[in-house]
């Protein structure tokens, strides 16, 4: 019996022991605050030192893209919500690169560290900016940027002209003139006309001032060529995607004689519709190809068009550089801004602590921790209770969802995104665990009204079991969204292809407690003294749901305003990022593999303080609040 009661009292002098050494002067802080301003200090490091030290060498060069304003300056105009003819000519340039490096086998176009950016400058004039790990890879992928872009502006500008010339022919061919035998060209239009080879933004229509190939200078001759050469392009890639399509749907895919391989489409097509369909489609859009070709050719040979983006023309470009030496990665003032931030929030800490009296809350909740384990494993009890299923139902669930999100974004409105379920899956979890937080946060206090009028315990308990159960169901369903990526990534590319960064996985969920524990504090308190927050809140997720990048990626709003307003003002929207970023990787087009990478540190050292802000605002209202608890109740 003696022994019996003094293996507690043992225990108990030891941890009063203990705290007595924690909360011992030393200096200007007690110990327990310099071993939280050390933590700080040292978390900050272990969140920002990989992500510094394994940034890769970057080298930058910048050709330069000038044009007449005078000649080219319309398109600057808006065309459509938000965009001008100068962003259609960014995008089509861009996308023009990419098709050639596939072209060459070579899938890197678009990563970090292999691509090419736009910046406009003054009026006239754009900076071309090739990324890539190496000086020679940079100038040329800057180089071929600026030719690109030379093309599509001066195409833009020949789109124009063919209008017109286009309509001088349809002008023509309505009032039955018929056109010389020698007019090489003007047969080679009507034949564009008749085929519809040409579609423009708006339809050709009549245009009764003549208009031929005598009449252009050499810019605009240069300028129909660039049209004609960029809507060449565009048929190219339709007829391959379309012979893919044929290939799925009539297995011709390893068929390598030309004649062996139409002979199996023709013969398939005759058994299946959607094959016909698509081969009709197809061999109209190689007459439409081919009509175009034979326009480019006859220019070519009979007015002399030739494209030289270095000469100093109407539209030309400056070269790059080949830069002398990599981007500095910065290592020393990051690793500085990273201690930076840990001190002032080790300090940030202390001062609430002094304030609100943090470790005495703390140590209640310690003492109160049985409690709360008991409570969270009841709300999972209760959660499955009489259920076949049980815990399954964490499985089932949101797998259910991902699949409503595949069917609807990738056959009803396909999106285009490679490997969707798993981009779907990672933000949809993380989501979920958000939702159920807020919701059972905010009625964590008024669903407890008796266990608060009758006994006494910290009602700080409460909501932090709403948010503890809430992880824990999102912790039980990680196993189904490993399964997923595992069955979508051998299904897609044959093989795993993960990423270690999935290390950084507790840190995310630990940046997104944070936060969900602040907003449940603040939340659980205000629906005591209003209860519309309880009504309130429910729409307030609805619309929360859409304005967070969980079934589109962020990139879709473009990198303007409206997407940096998202990342600051709604703190999940980066944590959604984060998640994907780790496991997913950057959001691309079918045809190309997600790339996990590690989150930029200052975008969730900018999270983790905003998280931090919104906890300790929540437990400050919530000290205010709580003790007018029972007479709300």
């Amino acid at each position: 019996m003696a022994n019996t009661i003094k293996q507690p009292l043992n225990r108990a002098t030891g941890w009063r022991a203990i705290g007595d050494l924690l909360t011992r002067q030393r200096g200007a802080l007690r110990l327990y605050q310099w071993l939280w301003l050390v933590l700080c200090v040292a978390g900050a490091l272990s969140i920002a030192l990989p992500p510094i030290l394994t940034r890769p060498i970057i080298y930058y060069a910048n050709a330069v893209v000038r044009f007449d304003m005078a000649r080219y300056g319309p398109i600057y105009q808006p065309v459509g919500p938000n965009l001008t003819g100068m962003d259609i000519a960014i995008a089509d340039a861009t996308e023009a690169l990419r098709l050639s490096t596939l072209a060459r086998a070579d899938v890197r176009f678009g990563l970090p560290n292999f691509r090419v950016e736009y910046l406009l400058q003054q009026p006239g004039e754009v900076l071309v900016r090739g990324v890539a790990d190496n000086a020679t890879e940079a100038k040329l992928l800057a180089d071929a940027g600026a030719a690109e872009l030379v093309r599509q502006i001066r195409a833009a500008g020949g789109r124009e002209i063919l209008r017109n010339m286009l309509g001088w022919q349809l002008w023509q061919a309505l009032n039955g003139t018929t056109l010389p035998a020698d007019d090489r060209f003007a047969l080679l239009l009507r034949d564009i006309l008749r085929l519809e080879a040409l579609p423009l933004s708006r339809p050709i229509e009549p245009f009764s001032t003549p208009r031929t190939l005598s009449d252009l200078s050499g810019e605009e001759i240069s300028d129909v060529v660039r049209a004609l050469e960029s809507r060449y392009d565009l048929w190219r890639f339709a007829i391959n995607t379309r012979n893919a399509t044929l290939d799925a749907l009539c297995g011709s895919a390893g068929l390598t004689d030309t004649a062996t391989r139409e002979a199996t489409l023709r013969d398939c097509a005759v058994t299946n519709p959607a094959a016909a369909a698509e081969l009709a489609a197809r061999d109209r859009t190689i007459a439409q190809l081919r009509s175009i070709e034979a326009a480019i050719t006859y220019m070519i040979r009979e007015a002399g068009a030739r494209f030289n983006a270095d000469q100093e023309s109407a539209a030309f470009r400056i070269p790059a550089v080949l830069p002398a030496a990599p981007e500095p990665r910065y290592e020393i003032p990051l690793t500085a801004l990273a201690i930076l931030f840990g001190t002032a929030l080790g300090l940030g800490g202390i001062a609430l602590d002094r304030s609100a009296g943090v470790l005495t809350k703390l140590q209640e909740l310690w003492q109160y921790r049985e409690l709360i384990r008991n409570l969270i494993l009841r709300d999972l009890r209760a959660r499955y209770k009489g259920s076949a299923l049980g815990y399954l139902w964490t499985q089932i669930a949101p797998l259910g969802m991902m699949l409503v999100y595949v069917i609807v974004f990738s056959f009803l409105l396909p999106n285009g995104l490679a490997m969707f379920p798993v981009f779907i899956i990672v933000g949809l979890l993380p989501w979920n665990y958000t939702a159920e937080a807020v919701l059972s946060g905010t009625r964590s206090i008024i669903d407890n009204a008796a266990l608060v009028k009758k006994v006494y315990f910290p009602r700080e308990v409460l909501p932090l079991v709403a948010v503890g159960s809430s992880l824990l169901n999102f912790i039980l369903s990680l196993p189904m969204m490993t399964l997923v990526i595992i069955v979508v990534q051998l299904a897609t590319l044959g093989r795993l292809n993960l990423s270690w960064s999935i290390v950084y996985l507790p840190v995310i969920m630990a940046l997104q407690t944070i936060f969900l524990a602040g907003l449940a504090l603040l939340l659980g308190a205000g629906a005591v003294f209003f209860r519309d927050v309880v009504h309130l809140i429910g729409i307030v997720i609805n619309i929360w749901f859409f304005l967070t990048p969980i079934i589109y990626p962020l990139s879709t709003i473009s990198e303007g305003l409206a997407a940096r307003l998202i990342r600051w003002f709604n703190p999940l929207a980066s944590i959604i990022e984060f998640y994907r970023e780790i496991i997913y990787g950057n959001p691309v087009p079918v045809g190309l593999i997600p790339t996990p990478g590690v989150p930029a540190l200052s975008a969730m050292l900018r999270v983790g303080l905003t998280g931090l802000i919104i906890l300790a605002f929540g437990y400050w209202v919530f000290q205010r609040t709580s003790r007018h608890f029972g007479e709300e109740l």
